[in-house]
């Protein structure tokens, strides 16, 4: 089963959970699939008669997506945008293998108030358009190591940025009254505002550069166990990893044009066509993100767990887009890639076969048996074309229809 920290088949938090113990994650263990190798579905997709599949109220036509809200719906296809370019935590640094737990992109303050105050940040990061968010550990283990939690926000201009930096720097973290918080000065980016609080082994960064704002997060967690277990002075700044994040964060940013703010609304809903192939989220459906949309490649490793495991996954099968609907969409390179990628992905020591749909034999359907309370129990996988689906839900009715209705609309694509 795809490791989707950020929601594949799971519920979701609204608000950036960079904090373990507070963040909603998908801790399944991916096993790639032994022995469960490729199967012959051509004669069995021939077979399908998809007048008989229980789709129920969902959609089983290719449907092209609207909005009734250009202007919010753009800044979100803003920030989708900024996540296919900027790096992932491992990219900052490769002991940052595991991503952690984020709402990646935002466009409201309270997406940061577990742990940065935004009670004035109306006022704090006026011009704020929207932002992106990634956040890697070094293993599933939220005790072990640090966390680091890298974010972009974008403003419609240079000068509201920088004031926004330095406000927001001022406003500063979620803090216990009277815990001790220092500012601290970069040698190698003057203009960062940094606040370190040494008791909670947390050190933030605000870094203006343009129209962004660089928002660093590193929480040396296992550093404050150890000092609170054995009673120890507390570690130094970790201004050698800010500074890190910076650099390669801001490097990545040259190669991103912001789309000025009165053209946010003209951007295309479906660029790579892959929504109107989607299976769409019906209201209320609280399992994802609150927003559709698609991702290139690099853009989608920042959800999944294991980044280095899922980029040779998305390379060998040739991904190049993945939508997020009512579940996941994926495009490989051909009909076989895509096979191969869902045999990948379906398989885990957690998740137990359970018959398919009836109609759609080619359905592979699981119910999960695991360590995380959070996952939903029931997903279904099935391919078609150069196209791999997965879909999960609370209720094993509900995820027949999901897959065969997904597996409609693929088929409807005429």
């Amino acid at each position: 089963m795809l490791d989707m920290r950020h929601g594949y088949g799971r519920l979701r938090s609204a608000r950036i959970g960079v904090r373990a113990a507070a963040a909603a994650v998908l801790a399944v263990s991916v096993l790639v699939s032994a022995g469960c190798g490729s199967e012959s579905h051509a004669a069995e997709e021939q077979s399908v008669d998809l007048s008989k599949l229980d789709t129920g109220s969902y959609k089983t036509k290719p449907q092209d997506p609207t909005t009734s809200d250009p202007a919010t719906r753009g800044r979100t296809l803003e920030g989708l945008r900024l996540g296919n370019i900027l790096p992932l935590a491992s990219e900052i640094d490769p002991t940052l293998s595991h991503n952690a737990a984020i709402t990646n992109v935002f466009t409201q303050p309270n997406s940061f108030d577990s742990l940065v105050n935004v009670d004035h940040f109306a006022d704090d990061a006026r011009g704020f358009l929207v932002g992106f968010a990634t956040s890697g550990r070094p293993s599933e283990d939220p005790g072990l190591g640090l966390t680091l939690t890298n974010a972009v926000m974008v403003f419609d201009s240079e000068s509201n940025a920088a004031s926004a930096a330095s406000a927001l720097a001022r406003s500063g973290l979620v803090l216990k009254p009277g815990t001790e918080v220092t500012s601290l000065q970069s040698s190698q980016h003057s203009a960062a505002q940094i606040v370190w609080v040494p008791t909670e082994q947390r050190l933030a960064s605000w870094y203006p550069t343009g129209k962004f704002v660089v928002f660093t997060l590193i929480d040396q967690v296992e550093n404050k166990s150890v000092a609170e277990a054995f009673s120890m002075p507390p570690e130094p700044a970790p201004l050698a990893l800010a500074d890190k994040a910076i650099d390669v964060t801001a490097a990545a940013l040259t190669g991103f044009q912001p789309t000025p703010p009165d053209k946010l609304a003209t951007l295309p809903l479906d660029p790579d066509g892959m929504l109107r192939l989607t299976l769409s989220r019906p209201t209320g459906d609280a399992t994802v993100e609150a927003f559709s949309g698609t991702f290139n490649q690099h853009g989608m490793l920042h959800i999944v767990g294991d980044p280095a495991q899922y980029k040779a996954l998305f390379d060998k099968a040739g991904v190049d887009s993945v939508s997020d609907g009512a579940g996941f969409l994926v495009r490989a390179k051909d009909e076989a890639a895509a096979r191969g990628f869902l045999d990948s992905v379906s398989a885990s020591r957690f998740q137990h076969r359970i018959d398919p749909p009836a109609g759609l034999p080619i359905a592979r359907c699981v119910k999960y048996h695991g360590p995380d309370a959070h996952a939903a129990p029931f997903h279904c996988y099935v391919s078609y074309g150069r196209y791999a689906a997965t879909v999960w839900s609370q209720q094993q009715q509900d995820v027949y229809q999901r897959i065969s209705a997904q597996y409609a609309i693929l088929a409807n694509n005429k």
